[in-house]
């Protein structure tokens, strides 16, 4: 149709489609459609690379002490940082994402202890409700006030309207 944007196909060689690709497809925007018609029809060629657009750094400022052990709860923000496409939602826990693509999802938690007892502490990413294999991290905390930081790292696919938590 008349100003619809093409992009290349990424299930047909050299096709067009006006159809947006999904991650982890790559959005290779091509051409516009300026005219249609029963005989003939114009474009207007410019291939762009479409840029990442979208991000977001959520933050927790308080203490978070779970209920009970051995109980999975996912973190709740409460600030945002700065964002363009990714949203905190509702409930606060989960980071929501306007658009599909390949998104790097880090986070990093500091846990602390209040005794020397020894115990693991365990995190990992959930995508709408679903635990994501292998993204589980693991620390042993041992000393009485000391502090252990973890780092979660996971390239994940997400569709618009998705959604992570950090468990």
């Amino acid at each position: 149709s008349q100003g619809d944007i093409l992009y290349a196909s990424p299930s047909t060689a050299g096709a067009l489609t006006n159809v947006k690709p999904t991650a982890p497809n790559n959005v290779i925007p091509l051409a516009a459609v300026v005219k249609v018609g029963t005989t003939d029809g114009i474009i207007f060629v410019r291939p762009t690379i479409e840029q990442q657009k979208n991000y977001g750094t959520f933050n927790r400022t308080t203490d978070y002490v779970p209920a009970l052990a051995n109980t999975a709860y996912a973190i709740e923000f409460n600030t945002t940082a700065v964002s363009n496409g990714v949203s905190r939602g509702t409930p606060t826990s989960r980071i929501v994402f306007a658009n599909s693509g390949y998104y790097d999802i880090s986070c990093t938690l500091q846990y602390s202890s209040s005794n020397a007892s020894q115990k693991d502490a365990y995190a990992w990413i959930r995508k709408n409700g679903t635990d994501i294999p292998l993204s589980a991290r693991i620390t042993t905390l041992s000393l009485n006030g000391g502090y252990r930081t973890v780092l979660i790292s996971e390239a994940v696919s997400l569709a618009a309207s998705d959604y992570i938590e950090i468990m």
